[in-house]
């Protein structure tokens, strides 16, 4: 966690400013945060805990993410770093928070006295003053909470915990029950959360957690039905994507992501989209697989007796043409979606001539019934071709 406190959105443009001249004042500012904490009525596990030079160092890293994220640029926050070392060396979560707190207060002096050297009256007179910082750094304080408690529960190795069975089967229900799940699990209660799928587990879950928690994003982990189940706090759509990035970079298995929701109580349907979402995958495409990304797949993965039967009656005969030309007609309509429509496109993208693309689909109009200048049709066709992409060939026969 953070020994001082971490902002993720930029303030108003003169706070930008001002934090762009406390950054010339890095290796200052890191041993007053220090000493601030270290101080005779502040944090004594520090005193006893923390080498000095770490101390230092820890701050400098916080003090420059935060003064860069207020001039607007966002890099990769330390805070769950410095988490799992103060973890580690056994400091109290209070003592984090106090640090925290001290760390902030040093911050908002040296603000404010940057802004009255600036002509300002103090933080008070801008837009986005000390108000909106006081904000952040008590959003910070309950993330740091969260993360940190993940943190020493990851260190257990423990995995599955009846909490997060009772999220996932949907017998947490009330708000009662909802506050003691999430706070068994050190999730937040609130915010943004998905649920990711796996399959085959990748190895013990409290190693995926912590490579998630290495990029400050928290979460809590099961094995259910052969797969391993992932609780995941994204808290807003830039840490969304942050998970995405990871997984997408760190990927060797492939991964179903729910759709984003904002209750815990949705957690059964987060589970069963993001396992819709995994088997509706295809084997050769990205390994990073969004429900959102594909909702018509995921349905027909949902069921998969209707949609064999919707693809048997919108293709017809041309199921039963010999393998070759089969392939042919549905690579051609294949393409055809591909390039949205174009004609010319598909063309290029089959190493053909535009005349022979509309001379197939053509014959996929006489075969079907249906043709790709019709809404509708174009929309069972296009379903069609996600169920043959989606199921198994015995399913159709």
């Amino acid at each position: 966690m953070p020994d001082i406190p971490v902002t993720t959105q930029p303030t108003d443009r003169r706070i930008g400013l001002l934090a762009t001249a406390l950054k010339g004042r890095l290796t200052e500012l890191g041993e007053q945060a220090a000493e601030r904490i270290l101080a005779p009525s502040g944090t004594v596990a520090y005193r006893r805990l923390v080498p000095i030079e770490e101390l230092r160092a820890s701050c400098r890293a916080h003090l420059a993410f935060t003064l860069s994220s207020l001039t607007g640029r966002h890099g990769a926050a330390p805070a769950t770093a410095t988490a799992l070392r103060r973890a580690g060396q056994g400091v109290p979560l209070p003592a984090v928070i106090a640090a925290y707190h001290a760390g902030g207060r040093m911050l908002l002096e040296e603000l404010t006295a940057e802004a009255r050297n600036a002509g300002h009256h103090g933080l008070e007179a801008l837009p986005d003053g000390a108000a909106r910082l006081l904000g952040l750094i008590e959003t910070g304080a309950n993330e740091i909470t969260a993360a940190y408690r993940h943190a020493s529960g990851a260190a257990t190795g423990q995995v599955g915990s009846p909490a997060l069975a009772e999220l996932f089967d949907g017998t947490a229900r009330t708000t009662e029950a909802l506050w003691r799940a999430a706070d068994a699990l050190r999730l937040p209660y609130d915010g943004l959360f998905v649920v990711l799928v796996a399959d085959p587990p990748p190895g013990p879950a409290p190693e995926l957690g912590n490579r998630l928690a290495a990029h400050g994003i928290a979460s809590a982990w099961s094995h259910t039905a052969g797969l391993l189940a992932g609780l995941v706090s994204v808290r807003d759509q830039r840490t969304l994507e942050r998970l995405l990035t990871v997984l997408q970079r760190q990927a060797t298995l492939r991964y179903g992501v729910s759709p984003a929701f904002t209750s815990l109580a949705e957690c059964p349907t987060g589970l069963r989209l993001a396992r819709l979402a995994l088997a509706a995958a295809d084997t050769a495409g990205p390994r990073v697989v969004r429900f959102d990304d594909g909702p018509l797949a995921g349905l027909v993965a949902d069921s998969p007796d209707v949609a064999a039967r919707m693809a048997r009656s919108v293709l017809g005969a041309l199921l039963d043409l010999p393998a070759e030309q089969r392939t042919v007609l549905i690579g051609t309509l294949t393409a055809w979606y591909a390039a949205s429509g174009s004609t010319d496109k598909a063309a290029r993208a089959l190493h053909c001539h535009a005349n022979t693309v509309r001379q197939r689909l053509r014959r996929i109009h006489a075969l079907t019934g249906r043709t790709v200048t019709d809404p509708v049709g174009t929309a069972e066709l296009y379903a069609a071709l996600q169920s043959l992409r989606t199921l198994p060939p015995s399913a159709l026969r």
